[in-house]
């Protein structure tokens, strides 16, 4: 994976953070009313949303185990 670094991957990486955030307090205003299931859903996307936000440590890790540079 090319590594690209600048003032654009770090605006995208706090959108990533700041979306999971978003969906993790929503997914806790559903569980207190009592819609579980849209809770875990919403639960689901914020972690997809960091992962996302983590995507260059992640390619990175995946890499060193793969063993390709």
């Amino acid at each position: 994976m090319k590594k690209r670094t600048g003032f654009g991957q770090l605006i995208i990486t706090f959108a990533f953070a700041y979306s999971a955030l978003l969906c993790h307090f929503h997914a806790s205003e559903l569980r207190e009313n009592g819609d579980i299931y849209s809770a875990l859903l919403y639960w689901f996307f914020g972690l997809t949303a960091l992962a996302g936000a983590f995507r260059f440590k992640i390619a990175s890790i995946i890499e060193k185990l793969i063993g390709k540079k």
